[in-house]
């Protein structure tokens, strides 16, 4: 359910530190101030401040490998399956290719933006590594994969093999 509503997870992060601004006010007006307790508190911070990015990795790995036997199944069947639709429980989408290209969208993005699992027997995605030096705009996946599936490749990121998490735009 969390990867429906992935936006709580920036909510959370941003009542945290509402909770940590309202304590340094609450020390610094209190006269409580003690250096060492900032100390402490600040090197905890920096600890902790990435913890929210290791959990959304933890939980695509998570999400990822309950979901691969099913995504392995499309990619054999992709060649004789339509060029979207729902298999084996996951939604998906197919580039016929050569080489054969399957998506496999993820329940998370804003407005037109969107994340899916790619299988690229090619690796060709990896190309993709954001925006290139002009800017938004200016893609660096190569011309004949920036367009796949009907966005705008952006930036992936190998899972595994010829696994691949990819960003749409």
């Amino acid at each position: 359910m969390f990867e429906a509503i992935f936006i709580f997870g920036t909510m959370i992060q941003l009542a945290w530190g509402c909770v940590g601004l309202a304590l340094l006010a609450n020390l610094l007006l209190s006269g409580r101030w003690i250096p060492t307790i900032v100390l402490v508190g600040a090197g905890a911070a920096l600890v902790l401040a990435p913890l929210p990015q290791w959990g959304g990795w933890l939980w695509f790995r998570i999400s990822f490998e309950s979901h691969k036997a099913a995504y392995a199944k499309v990619v054999e069947e992709a060649p004789g399956l339509p060029r979207q639709g729902t298999a084996h429980g996951v939604r998906y989408l197919v580039e016929p290719g050569p080489p054969v290209r399957v998506a496999f969208p993820q329940p998370v993005g804003v407005a037109d933006n969107w994340s899916a699992v790619i299988h690229d027997p090619s690796d060709a995605v990896l190309t993709a590594r954001g925006w290139g030096a002009g800017g938004a705009g200016e893609y660096t996946a190569r011309p004949y994969v920036q367009e796949l599936w009907g966005g705008d490749l952006l930036t992936c990121t190998r899972i595994t093999g010829h696994w691949h998490r990819c960003w749409f735009t």
